[in-house]
C-alpha cells in the first residue's frame, strides 16, 4: 500500500504552495510522488515556480499542465490521479516498486502536522478500504506556521467524538465532511465512482456531490484527528463563489434526488446551498450540522 498526493494550483498561489510543499518536506514520513496539477497555465507556471522553492528538499515531484478548468472539462484532482496510474504503469522511482493505491487530495493552502501523513498510514494499514477525512484549522491572515490550539474547523465535534476504527457508511453527515483539501481515497474505489463531477467548477461544490456519492454507493468514511493541517488565510471572492453556487447546487441536487429524503434541501441563500433537517426538529445549513449533532440526542 502506498500513498501519493495530489494538488492542484492554480494562479497567484506561489507563497501558499511554498509553504505547503514545505510542510509536507519536514513531516515525519513523506509521501513518495506529489503530483502538481496547474489549474491553467498560469497555475502550471506558479507550480514550476514552487517546484524550484523546494527542489533542495528532495521530494519526488511532478507536474501536470492542464487548461483552465470550466464545467464540461477534466477537474484538476482527475488528472492528477490517472498521472498516478500511469506512473503506476511504468512502475517509476517508487519505493521498493510498490504502485500507489491510495490519492491524498491536498489544498495549495494548507500546511500540515508533522505526524499527518503517518497518522493517514496507519489509518490506512488497519483498513484500506475506506475514504478518510482529515481536519484543518481556519488561521488568522499573516499566520504561516502551525497554530496547534486553534480548533475552528466546523467538523471538530466529528474528529473529536469519532474515533479512528470507527467506519461510517450511509451517513450524510460524514459524506458532507469530506472536505477535499485535505482528503484520501482508495483510488480504485474513486475511479470506479467516476471521480470529481466533470461538469461542476473547480474548488467548491465538488466536494460535497463526491461525499454524497460515496454515501450513496455504500463506501465507508473515517475521521482521523491526527492528521491536522492548517488554512492560509487568503483573499476569496464572494460574488464568483456565490455566481457558482446559483449553477451548481441545483445540478448537485438534481443529480441526487434520493437527499430529500435524508433531509438534504436547496435553500436560496449564498446564491444557493444546502441546508439540513435533524430529527428534532433542527434546520440549518450543513457547515453546522456537526456541531448541532454533538449536543442533539436525536441526531
Amino acid at each position: 500500500m502506498e500513498i501519493a498526493a495530489v494538488i492542484p494550483v492554480g494562479e497567484g498561489r506561489l507563497e501558499n504552495l511554498t509553504c505547503c510543499l514545505t510542510s509536507l518536506a519536514r513531516m515525519a514520513q513523506v509521501p513518495p510522488l506529489i503530483v502538481l496539477v496547474g489549474d491553467g497555465p498560469e497555475g502550471t507556471q506558479v507550480a514550476e515556480h514552487a517546484l524550484d522553492r523546494v527542489r533542495e528538499h528532495g521530494m519526488y515531484i511532478e507536474i501536470v499542465e492542464a487548461p483552465k478548468h470550466e464545467p464540461g472539462l477534466d477537474q484538476p484532482r482527475n488528472r492528477g490521479v490517472r498521472r498516478i496510474q500511469e506512473i503506476n504503469t511504468r512502475n517509476a522511482m517508487l519505493r521498493q516498486g510498490i504502485p500507489v493505491t491510495h490519492v491524498w487530495f491536498i489544498d495549495t493552502d494548507l500546511i500540515f502536522d508533522a505526524g499527518a501523513f503517518t497518522a493517514l498510514r496507519q489509518a490506512l494499514d488497519a483498513d484500506p478500504n475506506r475514504v478518510l477525512v482529515a481536519p484543518y484549522e481556519w488561521m488568522p491572515p499573516g499566520a504561516r506556521e502551525p497554530l496547534p490550539e486553534l480548533h475552528n474547523d466546523p467538523r471538530t465535534q466529528s474528529f473529536a467524538e469519532r474515533p479512528v476504527e470507527e467506519v461510517r457508511v450511509e451517513d450524510i453527515s460524514a459524506g458532507l465532511a469530506c472536505f477535499s483539501g485535505n482528503l484520501v481515497w482508495p483510488i480504485e474505489e474513486f475511479v470506479r465512482i467516476g471521480g470529481f463531477w466533470n461538469e461542476l467548477h473547480h474548488g467548491r461544490c465538488e466536494d460535497g456531490e463526491l461525499g454524497l456519492r460515496a454515501v450513496a454507493c455504500g463506501i465507508g468514511i473515517s475521521f482521523v484527528a491526527a492528521a491536522r493541517a492548517w488554512h492560509i488565510s487568503h483573499p476569496i471572492n464572494y460574488e464568483l463563489t456565490i455566481a457558482r453556487n446559483e449553477r451548481d447546487v441545483p445540478m448537485i441536487n438534481e443529480r441526487h434526488p434520493w437527499v430529500e429524503g435524508q433531509d438534504l434541501f436547496v435553500v436560496e441563500e449564498d446564491g444557493k446551498r444546502f441546508n439540513i433537517r435533524c430529527p428534532c426538529g433542527w434546520e440549518g445549513n450543513t457547515a453546522e450540522i456537526w456541531n448541532h449533532q454533538a449536543g442533539c440526542d436525536l441526531a
